[in-house]
């Protein structure tokens, strides 16, 4: 898999021999059953299009706090289920064959959804992104997954919305796996993860 730091596209000579992209953005926090869903998705488009994810460095984004409840203990319970090492390795052995990275930052933060796309078009040159039901971008999350999509639909990138993968009634994710593991229920975020942890 080739990796390649978000503010290096501009110079980086990404891979695909000519090929354009099936592409997912997430954060990908675990990489549980709901994002190796969209994972799924991109790598089906294969050998058609470069099976490809933007994702973010695990240490630059601001994770929600959860309160121990239980015996549980580890850097996951308010910090990231995943170093960055594990979810590349993840990412590769699901298929992904090109990884960019972005180190979220203040600057990041202020750029708009449309930019954002704009430029994605631009260096990722994607035939389709595959997001999540509750996908945001851009400044103060203002691009939801519908704008996103209709943003696909203006320059003719296929968008597909992802429905979530469901548990037990309630959505897959990485907040609750953290709930779980809080709790210290490690068969649920086992469950939820898709894998032994």
């Amino acid at each position: 898999m080739y990796v390649v730091s978000w503010n290096e596209l501009p110079a980086a000579a990404v891979p695909g021999e000519g090929r354009r992209t099936a592409l997912s953005i997430g954060v990908f926090d675990g990489v549980h059953r709901g994002h190796r869903a969209l994972i799924e998705k991109i790598t089906a488009k294969a050998p058609e299009l470069v099976p490809a994810v933007i994702t973010f460095r695990s240490s630059s984004m601001p994770v929600k706090s959860v309160r121990r409840s239980g015996p549980a203990q580890g850097p996951f319970l308010n910090g990231p289920i995943l170093n960055h090492e594990e979810k590349l390795a993840l990412f590769e052995a699901l298929g992904v064959e090109l990884c960019t990275v972005i180190d979220f930052s203040p600057e990041f933060a202020t750029m708009e959804g449309r930019d954002f796309f704009s430029l994605i078009r631009r260096f990722l040159r994607p035939a389709y992104v595959a997001v999540g039901w509750n996908f945001h971008c851009g400044h103060g999350r203002a691009t939801d997954a519908q704008a996103f999509s209709l943003l696909g639909r203006e320059c003719g990138v296929e968008i597909e919305i992802a429905p979530p993968v469901m548990e037990d009634g309630r959505p897959v994710s990485s907040s609750r796996i953290r709930e779980a593991l809080a709790a210290g229920n490690r068969d649920e975020a086992a469950l939820l993860l898709g894998r032994a942890l």
